[in-house]
């Protein structure tokens, strides 16, 4: 009896114990700041939101895997509205292009941290003004009073480079008789293929996302090679997490199932990369705001 009096409150005891151990390993949880457990990311609305949505869910789900964090989906309208989340913390991370992040970067202190990269490992893409091949029109200055696309304001390739080389050119906005912005590079691509405007304003990657006869097509201009745009992260967010995301977006790309993750996507991949990777976009918009006094 004495025997089963001391195996049973050394059970007791033990059982008191786990109860100790449990209830502290709960409170050092509960007590992990909740910001550091969800990340919202943003994405410049090269699609619609819902093929945004969709086509980069693999890479998130494959992300949230890799780091633990649940990442939640926050659409956007514009370029601009991006940069805005980013700076008033409604988002934590964002894709963005160049342009777009040398504006964020100097608005809102952004953090870059992974380069994208296309196909084949290729770290850059090129601006490019096009026309229908019937249209008549063989350079720059054939554009005075003809309808022109571009795509967004804040778009490096859609906007800040086109702009930039029509201005060289002594092609001003004035002088075309309409011009609009699509939004999107394949929106600018197809007016051009449907000729609902006589030029327009894309990137080299727009024709991999419609289905047009790229023979139809004339390159009036071409920009030198552009790094491709960066994933970031917005100022405040702890070092510690950017780097973890850094290195999961760089273990992916080089994951078996890379393919399968990114098979919908203009991205391929990461590398590591830099602020000024992106001078040069700083150097085009230093002309363009010196052209225009703003």
């Amino acid at each position: 009896m004495r025997h089963s009096s001391f195996s049973y409150v050394n059970r007791v005891m033990l059982n008191i114990l786990l109860v100790v151990v449990v209830l502290a390993v709960m409170g050092s949880v509960t007590r992990l700041p909740a910001e550091m457990t969800t990340l919202r990311l943003g994405i410049i609305p090269h699609r619609s939101n819902l093929g945004n949505e969709q086509a980069y869910s693999p890479l998130i789900d494959t992300l949230e895997k890799q780091t633990g964090f649940r990442i939640n989906w926050v659409g956007s309208h514009s370029y601009a509205d991006v940069i805005d989340k980013l700076g008033n913390h409604t988002i934590d991370l964002a894709y963005m292009g160049a342009f777009s992040y040398v504006r964020a970067r100097e608005r809102f202190d952004v953090q870059l941290i992974a380069r994208t990269l296309s196909k084949d490992g290729q770290a850059f893409y090129l601006s490019m003004i096009v026309t229908h091949k019937d249209s008549g029109l063989m350079n720059l200055q054939d554009l005075k009073g003809k309808q022109f696309a571009f795509t967004d304001p804040h778009s490096t390739s859609g906007y800040l480079f086109p702009l930039t080389a029509l201005r060289k050119a002594g092609v001003d906005l004035d002088d075309f008789s309409q011009f609009n912005f699509l939004k999107r590079h394949a929106n600018s691509l197809l007016a051009v293929y449907n000729r609902h405007v006589d030029a327009g304003a894309i990137s080299s990657t727009a024709p991999d996302k419609v289905d047009v006869d790229i023979d139809q097509f004339r390159v009036l201009w071409e920009s030198a090679p552009i790094y491709r745009g960066p994933w970031v992260a917005r100022k405040g967010l702890p070092i510690s997490t950017v780097r973890q995301i850094r290195s999961a977006l760089l273990n992916i790309s080089q994951s078996p199932m890379a393919d399968k993750i990114f098979a919908n996507l203009g991205t391929k991949g990461f590398t590591v990369g830099h602020d000024s990777d992106y001078d040069n976009i700083r150097q085009v918009l230093n002309y363009v705001e010196a052209q225009t006094g703003h």
